[in-house]
This record gives C-alpha cells, sequence and structure tokens, in this order.
C-alpha cells in the first residue's frame, strides 16, 4: 500500500459526520427537509474526498491521485461541479454537495490546529484526530475499539452518480469501491486498537518515513496529550457549525438566483485560500534574457 493512502486508513470520520448533523440542525428548516430526504448522499457527502485514497490503494491510479492532490489545492473546481450537478437536477446531489462542503469546512476549521500540534508532539496528525473521534464516539455509546463509524454502503446507485460529479476521474463504480474498501481498512484498524494487531501497526508505523502516521493505531487506554487536544477540537468544531450553515445557505441560495458561489469555497482544505500568482516585473528579468 502505497504511503498516501496509509496516513489516511484511521477511524477518524466520526467527527465528520457528526459536524454534518449538527450543522444540518442549523441550516433554514426548508432547505434542511430538502437534504434530509436525500440523507445517504449527505452522509457519503460529509467524507468528501477521502473515500478516493482508499481506489486500488497498492498501486498508483488517477482516481486515488485526484483525492490527493484535491485536498492540497483550491475545493472551488469541485464546488463549482456539484453546482452544476445540483443545476441539473442530478438526483441525489444537493444531499451530496451539502455533505461534500461540511467536509471541506471541518477539515479547514481543524487541519491547521493539529498539523501544529502534531508538529509540538507528541503524538501523529492522524493519532491526534483518532483519539478525537475515539472521544466522540463513546460520548456517544460506540466502541470505537469494535466498530468503525462509517455508515453502510448505500444500495441506491443515485447516491454514487452524485458523488462522482466531484470529481474528474471518478466515475459512479469507482466511488462505490473505493467507499467499500475505505470501510474495510477503517474497521480492520478499529477492531485493531487496543489489541496485539493494533501493537504491530503502531510498531511498524514508527518504522515508516510518515510522521503524520506514528501512532497509527491507537492504544486501549487514550494518550494523556487527547484531554487537552478534544477539548480544543471540540471548541473548533463547535465554533465552524454556524459559519458552515451560513455558507452553505449562501451557496443554496446562490444557485437560485444565478449568482457565483461564495468566494469563501476557494479553499483548500486546511483553509488555506489559494496562492496569488506573482507578478514578473520587466526589471527582474536578467539582462542577458532580453533580445
Amino acid at each position: 500500500m502505497c504511503k498516501e493512502a496509509l496516513i489516511h486508513i484511521m477511524p477518524n470520520y466520526y467527527a465528520h459526520l457528526t459536524f454534518g448533523q449538527r450543522v444540518l440542525a442549523d441550516l433554514p428548516a426548508g432547505l434542511s427537509e430538502l437534504i434530509e430526504q436525500e440523507r445517504e448522499a449527505f452522509d457519503l457527502g460529509c467524507l468528501g474526498p477521502d473515500p478516493l485514497f482508499f481506489y486500488q490503494p497498492i498501486r498508483p491510479n488517477a482516481v486515488r491521485r485526484e483525492g490527493i492532490k484535491m485536498h492540497r489545492r483550491s475545493a472551488l473546481p469541485a464546488v463549482e461541479r456539484l453546482r452544476q450537478a445540483i443545476e441539473d437536477g442530478v438526483p441525489m446531489s444537493t444531499g451530496y454537495g451539502a455533505g461534500f462542503l461540511c467536509h471541506l469546512a471541518l477539515d479547514s476549521a481543524c487541519h491547521g490546529y493539529v498539523d501544529d500540534r502534531a508538529a509540538d508532539g507528541p503524538i501523529s496528525h492522524m493519532a491526534i484526530e483518532g483519539e478525537y473521534d475515539r472521544m466522540l464516539m463513546e460520548r456517544d455509546g460506540l466502541n470505537a475499539a469494535e466498530q468503525s463509524p462509517l455508515p453502510s454502503a448505500p444500495a441506491n446507485r443515485a447516491v454514487w452518480e452524485a458523488a462522482s460529479q466531484a470529481f474528474v476521474h471518478a466515475s459512479p463504480d469507482q466511488m462505490r469501491r473505493a467507499y467499500r474498501s475505505m470501510a474495510f481498512f477503517s474497521g480492520f484498524l478499529a477492531r485493531s486498537n487496543g489489541r496485539m494487531t493494533g501493537k504491530v501497526i503502531g510498531a511498524v508505523s514508527h518504522m515508516l518515513p510518515i510522521p503524520s502516521a506514528k501512532g497509527i493505531a491507537l492504544k486501549e487506554t487514550p494518550h494523556p496529550s487527547a484531554q487537552e487536544s478534544n477539548a480544543d477540537l471540540n471548541r473548533l468544531l463547535e465554533a465552524a457549525i454556524p459559519e458552515t450553515a451560513e455558507q452553505i445557505t449562501a451557496f443554496f441560495q446562490a444557485i437560485s438566483a444565478e449568482t457565483p458561489v461564495p468566494r469563501w469555497f476557494d479553499r483548500d482544505f486546511k483553509g488555506n485560500p489559494p496562492p496569488i500568482p506573482q507578478r514578473i516585473r520587466w526589471q527582474d528579468i536578467p539582462e542577458h534574457s532580453v533580445t
């Protein structure tokens, strides 16, 4: 398995599903009811491009590359594709689009903090997110050592058709296979937490040249540092709910009014705006290059 896929094999998706539920409850009644009718698509959208990481993870392919690159670039092209799907009346695209925007918003709110926290130690990016998911699942009465938080793969093909609209290289069938692979690996790792299998995975993760993956399998008890990072991530999640609901509402209003989508969506999945290209001044051109 390639290292780009490995660093995302972590049961850290419950936060996205929880956040999506909270945002959905904060939307205007008419919009939330419309999205609720497409709930399977909404929940899948809350996972954003992440399922693509798991498509045929042992060999290079365009589907997985798109998921990886999308996180590093502005989400606006994907948002525009989703807008077009909604305007074209693609079934389930309203639900999937709203969920996808939730994923972007939560990543934007939290990834900068997690990166900074991981850089200072004592646990990695993926371990911080995994500990937070464990806390959320246990709070809701779920056992993070026994189950993956992912919902069952939707049986309705329209959900996969809608999801594929966000991407250039992923067909509906590829989206479905990617999600099933994601569910398999996430479930396997969840069942490894606190067990001998998890200890082996954890030991191997420390030998890999992938800082974000160290300690990828959770231990039986939370890391002592998780109490502080969990509290911080909770605050970030809570603070992001009203803004996300506002921006999603503005997105659908823009579709209705046939106006551009909010520039808020022109950001990568760490919340960074796209870099501004530097203008080349004639004074900066070396003399020998002028003919």
